[in-house]
């Protein structure tokens, strides 16, 4: 749900003696609106399947023109940096085409309606619908983003070895799940961790940052 509230009244310019009664306000002058956010559209949803599709298809290929060694872990925190550090390099490499992404101009077209609002031009009502507009594309920027790190994160795991199930495997002969059905099952879960990844990453800069100002 988006709720919008107005937070300023612009003061009204004086009438003269023969303007006509302040009309009343209307429903769409309320000090508060309310729009219900929709969910994600289904094309976003189309859009970030597509992607991890082609990740699988991708991964199955490489399978298909010959094993690749699976990267072997001494240890559980040895699998857990590897983890990390491949969800940060998808992380990083997906960063710089985010602008694409959906969502800047429903952020745009609710800041132009936000200062409208607020400057008496525009409508409690207006800026609560472009603030719903702007959450489900939020919604869908999620979705596609989320595929695009699958899609990606499959790839470089089924090139590079990277096969979480057959890592963690006791036996090194495991071989029940197939490496690119296993490059898949690692990059859902790479895919899934690239925002808290991104998140430790921004901290960690903006402590250094700090600790060099201070």
């Amino acid at each position: 749900m988006a709720v919008v509230r107005r937070t300023g009244t612009i003061p009204q310019q004086a009438s003269t003696k023969d303007a006509a009664p302040q009309q009343a306000q209307t429903p769409g002058d309320a000090e508060t609106a309310a729009v219900p956010t929709m969910p994600a559209h289904l094309w976003a949803f189309g859009v970030g399947l597509a992607l991890v599709g082609g990740g699988l298809l991708a991964a199955w290929a490489i399978w298909a023109n010959g094993p690749v060694n699976t990267f072997r872990a001494t240890s559980e925190g040895s699998i857990f940096a590897g983890l990390v550090v491949v969800t940060a390099a998808v992380e990083r490499v997906l960063e710089p085409f985010t602008r694409w992404l959906p969502g800047r101009a429903a952020q745009h077209r609710y800041d132009w309606a936000l200062a409208a609002m607020e400057n008496g031009a525009g409508t409690t009502a207006a800026t609560a619908k472009a603030k719903a507009d702007l959450e489900q594309a939020k919604a869908d920027k999620g979705i596609i983003a989320w595929g695009l790190a699958t899609g990606l994160a499959t790839v470089m795991s089924a090139s590079g070895g990277f096969y979480l199930l057959h890592m963690i495997a006791e036996n090194p002969q495991w071989d029940a799940v197939p490496t690119w059905v296993d490059s898949l099952i690692t990059g859902l879960i790479v895919g899934s961790g690239t925002k808290p990844v991104h998140d430790l990453i921004s901290r960690v800069q903006q402590n250094k940052e700090k600790g060099q100002l201070a």
